[in-house]
């Protein structure tokens, strides 16, 4: 392999190990929100006296549950794309790393 294929090889897998990387991050981020707000839907509600408001706090926890229930399919789902997508970006920078190694072995 000519030093100039090899060094463009590098320079084309270094660009998809930092596209990778930045994907990663991205869908790290959206699964962190995701489970953040899935949080904050669970927070306990203080019980009352009035009859109204305990109607709609009822309401309301019968419609976050709903909502988790929905959020909870999204975060499987982030999970699964996370998970893909680290598998990607491991590949990714063991194909830097291995060009790397070339050159450095065909530099000796």
């Amino acid at each position: 392999m000519t030093d100039a294929r090899r060094d463009a090889l590098e320079t084309l897998a270094r660009l998809m190990r930092d596209h990778d990387m930045a994907r990663l991050r991205r869908l790290a981020s959206a699964r962190d929100a995701t489970r953040d707000r899935i949080t904050r839907l669970a927070a306990p509600v203080p019980l009352c006296d009035d009859a109204a408001l305990f109607a709609a706090r009822q309401a309301h926890l019968n419609w976050a549950a709903a909502q988790r229930m929905r959020m909870n399919v999204t975060l499987a789902q982030q999970t699964a794309d996370l998970l893909d997508q680290r598998r990607k970006a491991l590949r990714s920078f063991g194909r830097v790393q291995a060009l790397v190694r070339l050159k450095a072995r065909e530099n000796r």
